[in-house]
């Protein structure tokens, strides 16, 4: 007795689905294995280029590497996670940046200039040559550096006035740290996250930032080589014999156009094997192009694509067939 349409189409998926899985668990084998390699392999060294610029050491970590570094250079993630996910992101690297300043400890100093002291004509008396006391005891001036939300001491001026060369000077050893946290939507946008802090006398103090922004070149759309994995659907009807077919299929894409490899608006020469479900037929499929039609409808759609499809089976009956397929 012949198979109902309904089992071959239950019987064609179900073996697309058995391809399908055993592919993904290979892909994601291999991808584990690759990245594994990338992350051993990543690691580019920090370099001095002209006119003070430096590019970041820089390397592939895990997640939970990410997360470790977080704690070293004490920033707490929770409310970037949170921010980042309004915005349908998430956080992808950290960088951070450090300047120290050596310190200075000088005594016995000379002056680099000296002012004259003017007094208003007075009439002659017994003058106290110091009536202050400054003589008697080292004068000491603590400096800080003023931010907008705090002080951070940056040292301090000693004076004895008995001494020929009477100044003291102490710099605190200081560094400068400067971290960022980069966030990346689906759509390939970054958003930059920036904390300041100052390390001082043995004391570190976190300071408020004035202004921070970011600026990033626009994508502009590309033609890439980008071998990508779909599994569609196609509805349409054969030249040769009058009959409707419809056909899953797996598919490989060769090429895409957008501005990111991740959902471009347009993917090209898409070869597959599909499953005829009315003559029972195992099917090679092609499609030269594809639109991306899910992406103007929801986020939950954004790989899902349409396009024509050319399909010859092991018979040699040849079919013209509308197809609709997602990524995998």
């Amino acid at each position: 007795m012949p198979l109902s349409w309904k089992w071959k189409v239950l019987i064609g998926l179900g073996i697309l689905a058995i391809i399908a899985t055993l592919l993904l668990i290979i892909k994601y084998q291999h991808d584990l294995i690759t990245k594994q390699k990338e992350i051993e392999s990543s690691l580019v060294e920090m370099k001095k280029l002209p006119d003070n610029i430096t590019r970041a050491q820089s390397q592939y970590v895990t997640k939970k590497d990410l997360e470790d570094y977080s704690k070293k250079f004490d920033v707490n993630l929770k409310p970037i996670k949170e921010d980042l996910s309004t915005l349908g992101a998430e956080v992808k690297g950290i960088s951070s940046v450090k300047v120290i300043t050596v310190g200075y400890k000088g005594n016995q100093l000379p002056s680099n200039n000296s002012i004259p002291r003017v007094d208003p004509p007075k009439e002659k008396k017994s003058v106290n040559l110091d009536p202050w006391g400054y003589q008697k005891s080292t004068q000491v001036l603590k400096l800080t550096e003023p931010f907008v939300d705090k002080t951070v001491p940056w040292g301090e001026v000693r004076f004895n006035a008995w001494q020929k060369e009477p100044w003291g000077l102490d710099v605190h050893k200081r560094t400068y740290s400067i971290i960022n946290v980069l966030g990346q939507d689906e759509d390939g946008r970054h958003y930059v996250y920036n904390k300041f802090s100052v390390e001082a006398d043995g004391k570190k103090y976190d300071v408020g930032i004035t202004d921070s922004k970011f600026v990033e070149e626009y994508p502009e759309n590309k033609l890439r080589f980008d071998i990508s994995l779909y599994l569609g659907a196609n509805f349409g009807a054969y030249f040769n014999i009058v009959s409707f077919e419809l056909m899953p299929d797996l598919e490989l894409s060769l090429l895409s156009y957008g501005t990111t490899r991740v959902n471009p608006d347009w993917i090209f020469l898409n070869f597959g094997i599909g499953y005829e479900t009315n003559n029972d037929n195992l099917s090679f499929t092609f499609s030269p192009l594809n639109y991306n039609f899910g992406k103007n409808i929801s986020p939950l759609m954004s790989n899902s694509y349409i396009g024509p499809v050319i399909s010859i089976d092991t018979k040699a009956n040849v079919a013209a067939l509308l197809g609709v397929r997602v990524g995998l």
